[in-house]
């Protein structure tokens, strides 16, 4: 059973912020290639969107959003509280038009594929991740 505070917080973060990214690293520095590529959709959508670094807290982290919304891989996106998918499910959702729908804002005229830079510097920055206490 996941730790009921972390739990709590984790839920409040969710509630709190319309776009939020559980990812492994940073907007500006990604740590994986699926958090890459979901962050890349998000710079494409232009939308505002919170971000927490789950690799300080992997297994806390995994055990309280698998008990939330019964998906333990990362990246999870969540969009007014609600479970949208990881990088897959994302890129998905945007070659259709569903997330700008899901976001509330206009789909992107060349909504193809998200455009892969050189290098993972090359990913504009974004908001500062959000911090979990403790982590």
């Amino acid at each position: 059973m996941a730790d009921q505070e972390l739990t709590e917080r984790v839920q409040e973060l969710i509630t709190g912020n319309p776009v939020l990214l559980f990812m492994k690293g940073t907007p500006s520095e990604p740590r994986c290639g699926f958090s890459m590529r979901t962050v890349q959709v998000l710079d494409q959508m232009g939308v505002e969107y919170g971000a927490i670094d789950v690799l300080p807290a992997l297994q806390p982290l995994r055990e309280v959003t698998t008990e939330i919304s019964d998906w333990e891989t990362f990246p999870q996106l969540y969009v007014n509280g609600d479970l949208l998918g990881g990088a897959d499910i994302v890129e998905e959702m945007f070659a259709s038009g569903e997330l700008a729908k899901s976001l509330g804002v206009e789909q992107p005229e060349a909504a193809a594929e998200p455009e892969t830079p050189a290098s993972v510097q090359d990913l504009p920055a974004q908001s500062p991740p959000l911090k979990i206490e403790g982590s």
